[in-house]
């Protein structure tokens, strides 16, 4: 496995930090307000050349992202781990026909 450039680690950071934004969100509008100031950072920042800055400003990002880590992350009901995971899977065959007998006989 090749180790990732530094847009894509940029880019998943950026994803991590939004997710966090959203689990801190309690409104919809809260969300897009943080999550438009936090791109406008990162759009202001994205063409910069100098390799002292750029390191210092993933350092900036990381510990952004760390510092809001979430500890109880929102999980979608559908996803796993969510309220509604697997809530409704058929029965196994044994508790539906506990004496084998096949269900639909012709």
């Amino acid at each position: 496995m090749s180790a990732l450039t530094h847009s894509q680690k940029v880019f998943r950071m950026y994803r991590k930090c939004l997710k966090s934004i959203r689990d801190y969100s309690e409104d919809y509008d809260y969300f897009l307000a943080n999550a438009s100031d936090l791109r406008s950072v990162l759009k202001s920042r994205k063409d910069e050349t100098n390799p002292f800055l750029v390191k210092k400003y993933m350092k900036e990002f990381e510990s952004f992202s760390n510092y809001w880590d979430h500890p109880d992350p929102y999980i979608p009901c559908d996803a796993p781990g969510g309220s509604k995971w697997q809530r409704n899977i058929p029965p196994p065959q044994w508790a539906v026909n506990p004496k084998g007998h096949l269900l639909n006989e012709d």
